[in-house]
């Protein structure tokens, strides 16, 4: 799976980029995309975009990945683990991470 999180209006170039290159394969139905828009506390002016990109059949990682986010304000290792799973990393990779970005110091 992919994600991008940005405010809309306010995407950088690049992002715009990949969305542009994903778009044929939408339109193909080789991936899937799904975009959830939602506000932003204290900003009523800016409404943040997040777009996932998903492989036909696992639409269910964009479920779990939102539900994850949702725990945000008590992220602990174990959430930034599955986040990264989420994304397809592997269970090595994920502890290079954690190990040089540890969430809970």
């Amino acid at each position: 799976m992919a994600m991008f999180n940005d405010i809309v209006g306010y995407e950088p170039d690049c992002v715009m980029r990949y969305h542009r290159l994903f778009d044929r394969h939408v339109t193909s139905r080789r991936i899937n995309r799904r975009i959830v828009d939602s506000g932003v506390p204290n900003r009523p002016d800016w409404l943040s975009r997040r777009v996932f990109y998903t492989l036909p059949g696992e639409d269910w990682r964009v479920d779990a990945m939102l539900q994850l986010i949702e725990h945000y304000g008590n992220w602990q290792d174990e959430h930034e683990r599955r986040f990264g799973s989420l994304l397809g990393y592997e269970d090595w990779q994920n502890d290079i991470w954690l190990e040089r970005h540890p969430v809970g110091d």
